[in-house]
């Protein structure tokens, strides 16, 4: 009886032991297949950003000098300034100054967004309405793309398998990274109706950011024909601007910085200190210039020199747990509304953001790293 009762307890024990493990491993298995996930996305987020570009050049400002004998006026170019035909955004996703996207609700995109022009050279391998045949574009590797990124709550049910709606498995409601990828062929930037021009004061004419402000909508208003989120029956000639990259990221945080090696007391935020930054603007909100180092038109297109991007992953658990919790979905992202206002504040911001997490118990990594624009080009 004695050894059958020791028996009995080292059974338990031992059983105990082995469920504790495997738990663990579930666990630690889906934290790392989840984290490695985030990290592709933050790899390929961070590298496409790299490629932005604004493809600036000098354009003259005239002055009448004279007229010719038929009284044609005559003009010299009296001043040259900056111009671009394409724009460079990033900022907080809805409310607040500067905000990317002109509607939404804050629980559904929580943090920062950026969109962006790149040459990127991806087309669309299928014929058009208008000629019926298909473009070669084997060799145009530097067509202009848009691109896009920012975080968006929602289900599944546009773009997951169509099996799983037949078999009847609920839709999964996460908070996802989602990128705007338009082929060079719908780059809307050149769309005669959404072209993104400034007035005289230099500020954006109504026309800024429309050509991507459907992104985060079924469909768009302004081209209807194109859906504008990933759909299960889509084909290569349907193909949505707007895909999911990864899920169970709860937000992006977009800073853009100036270097100050060599120069004390310069703050490298001072760009955009509150994080919003638009290159058709010639100073962004909260920023103060100096003329002496920007020139008259500020930080009109220009981008900044330097990008620092931070993005927030959960665990599959934790993500889980804000789809089926709603108010433990709302005051986090609400937490993470009231953060990150002030590039100032950055490290305190991050800090709470951390302690909230925890609080919440709730499982995290932080990703974050500093882009260089290479083709930054800043000159008076």
């Amino acid at each position: 009886m004695v050894a059958v009762t020791i028996l009995v307890i080292l059974m338990l024990v031992v059983a105990n032991f082995v469920g504790l493990v495997q738990r663990t491993w579930v666990r630690t298995n889906s934290n790392v297949s989840q984290f490695r996930e985030a990290r592709i996305a933050f790899d390929i987020m961070t590298r496409t950003i790299s490629q932005a570009t604004l493809n600036t050049y000098w354009q003259p400002d005239r002055a009448e000098v004279s007229k010719d004998r038929l009284n044609t006026a005559i003009f010299n170019a009296s001043t040259f300034y900056r111009h671009s035909e394409l724009q460079f955004v990033c900022g907080p996703a809805v409310g607040g100054a500067g905000a990317v996207f002109a509607s939404g609700a804050a629980t559904d995109l929580p943090g920062h967004a950026v969109f962006f022009q790149a040459p990127l050279g991806v087309t669309s391998l299928v014929a058009t309405e208008e000629t019926d045949t298909v473009a070669n574009g084997e060799n145009m590797v530097n067509l202009m793309c848009g691109r896009g990124y920012f975080v968006a709550w929602g289900d599944d049910e546009a773009f997951r398998p169509p099996f799983l709606t037949a078999k009847g498995v609920p839709v999964r409601k996460r908070l996802r990274l989602m990128e705007f990828s338009p082929t060079a062929e719908q780059n809307r930037i050149y769309d005669g109706e959404l072209r993104p021009l400034v007035n005289d004061l230099g500020m954006p004419t109504a026309n800024s950011k429309r050509w991507y402000r459907e992104a985060h909508n079924v469909t768009g208003a302004v081209q209807s024909a194109q859906a504008m989120i990933a759909a299960e029956d889509e084909n290569a000639g349907s193909r949505a601007f707007t895909r999911p990259v990864a899920e169970n990221i709860l937000t992006l945080v977009i800073s853009p910085q100036m270097p100050t090696v060599g120069e004390v007391g310069k703050i490298p935020s001072r760009i955009a200190p509150s994080y919003a930054f638009d290159s058709l603007m010639w100073e962004s909100p909260g920023a103060s210039l100096d003329d002496s180092e920007f020139g008259p038109r500020g930080t009109q297109h220009v981008l900044p020199p330097v990008l620092k991007v931070t993005m927030v992953a959960l665990d599959a658990r934790s993500g889980e747990r804000l789809s089926f919790d709603d108010s433990l979905r709302t005051s986090v992202v609400s937490g993470v509304n009231g953060l990150f206002t002030s590039a100032a504040s950055y490290d305190e911001d991050m800090k709470t953001l951390a302690d909230n997490l925890n609080s919440s118990r709730l499982d995290y990594r932080i990703f974050t790293t500093s882009i260089p624009l290479k083709q930054a080009r800043w000159s008076k």
